[in-house]
């Protein structure tokens, strides 16, 4: 995509065109140097555009925009991608026919041929750092599998309760069969609520989703696109956009994620509005899942300095009182966290970043495997 994914280069092309055609009526020196000098420059920008798009772009190819739930991940993708807070170190990632991570690149039906549960979360539970086979649901998927049992990882980064229920949502009425879900809430999920709160899902015509692709095509290939879109279109749309004022940049976005559990100022910046429309979205999915007979998890855990600070209790008091409140399992690893000393803490989370490494997957997938195996109804059907 090196070029052809700016605006610029097609500019350039365009002016290229002008120039063929109106030389023949412009005969004069001048005309030509300014005209030469000017299509150069273009291509020159157009160059330095696609540069700058590769050097600084965070996202991956395989992640896009979702007019029915924001954002997702492409189907049927088996690609390297580095987790670039964790030093760049690559992996393999591969998804399925739902566009939901996998152990490999398959075919699944909308109909089940046996029981099969689903996981909804953020970046935790998608895995990033680490191949499948290391992730929390990979693990939890390996010994499900054992009994039969079909799991699939509908997580990606950045995900909050909105988007858990609109992705639900789209794939129930798309005719997928699931019985239990797992709805992993992390601390993050607040301030996300508010990023979101500007989103309304669309079905696009097919004119609309061609300038779709080509706005994705361009976000992908162009800095400049890129950053004009975000930084001006974008917040005109969302006051609460990433970038926006009200966080002081994209910076300090990541400074205020987990702030309201303890900060009174963050609270009172996002805090009770993300708290609110989480509890409503949740709500939503507890509402959907009563009526197709779906059983509800919910899970939660704090961030590393929650954990060593045991600072973090707003996430699992707001959790505990609503799952109580409704009768649904309620899955915790807060106690698990905050019983280690802080370098085991830190010994199982990636340095100088706020997800798990292998280590850390491995226990919690442990704790809520044996979770299960505890609270299930079936004990002949999850064991040890």
């Amino acid at each position: 995509m090196f070029v052809v994914g700016t605006p610029v280069f097609y500019i350039a092309l365009l002016f290229l065109g002008l120039f063929l055609i109106l030389k023949k009526f412009f005969k004069g020196t001048a005309f030509k140097v300014v005209c030469i000098n000017l299509i150069v420059i273009l291509f020159l920008i157009a160059i330095f555009d696609s540069v700058a798009a590769m050097l600084f772009d965070r996202s991956d190819s395989f992640r896009v925009a979702d007019n029915f739930y924001h954002h997702g991940l492409k189907a049927n993708v088996a690609e390297k991608t580095s987790w670039k807070s964790d030093g760049g170190s690559f992996y393999q990632i591969y998804t399925n026919s739902l566009s939901f991570v996998d152990e490999i690149n398959r075919e699944v039906p909308l109909k089940k041929s046996g029981k099969r549960i689903m996981i909804l979360g953020d970046s935790f539970m998608e895995g990033v750092g680490y191949p499948w086979p290391q992730t929390v649901p990979g693990i939890l998927s390996e010994r499900f599998k054992k009994q039969g049992i079909e799991l699939l990882n509908a997580a990606v980064i950045s995900y909050s309760p909105k988007i858990y229920y609109l992705k639900l949502k789209y794939f129930l009425e798309m005719g997928l069969e699931i019985d239990e879900l797992y709805v992993f809430i992390d601390i993050s999920d607040i301030i996300d609520e508010v990023v979101y709160d500007y989103f309304v899902p669309k079905e696009f015509s097919q004119s609309e989703l061609k300038w779709q692709n080509l706005d994705n095509f361009f976000i992908k290939g162009s800095y400049i696109y890129r950053s004009t879109k975000t930084d001006f279109l974008a917040m005109q749309i969302n006051p609460y956009h990433e970038n926006a004022p009200i966080w002081g940049g994209l910076a300090n976005f990541y400074v205020w994620k987990p702030r309201w559990t303890y900060d009174e100022n963050a609270m009172k910046l996002y805090g009770e509005k993300g708290i609110a429309s989480a509890k409503k979205h949740i709500d939503l999915i507890r509402k959907l899942c009563e009526e197709r007979g779906i059983k509800l998890h919910i899970g939660v855990w704090p961030w590393q300095e929650q954990a060593i600070n045991k600072n973090g209790r707003k996430q699992y008091d707001l959790w505990k009182e609503y799952t109580d409140n409704y009768h649904v399992d309620f899955i915790s690893l807060f106690d698990t966290f905050e019983s280690m000393t802080p370098e085991e803490i830190r010994s199982i989370f990636i340095n100088n970043d706020i997800h798990w490494n292998d280590k850390g997957n491995a226990i919690v997938a442990d704790y809520i495997w044996q979770h299960i195996v505890n609270n299930s109804e079936e004990k002949n059907e999850v064991t040890k």
